[in-house]
């Protein structure tokens, strides 16, 4: 896993929406109206392209921690 890059921040709406910026859209590929996915662990947001089964998810997230 590549070291984390900070790509923007947002500001979350009245309504509880918020944009993903520019940047991480274009780097990531997410054209409109696709759809992401959100994940909470140990208070961190994680947003995913695809839809993860939550085990795998942690699979990822402690071997990036291993690498990093």
């Amino acid at each position: 896993m590549d070291k984390p890059k900070f790509i923007g921040k947002a500001k979350i709406s009245r309504q509880g929406q918020l944009t993903l910026p520019f940047e991480a859209r274009q780097d990531l590929d997410i054209k409109l109206d696709s759809e992401v996915y959100w994940y909470e662990i140990d208070d961190c947001l994680i947003v995913t392209k695809e839809l993860v089964n939550q085990k795998d998810l942690m699979k990822m997230v402690l071997n990036n921690k291993k690498r990093g």
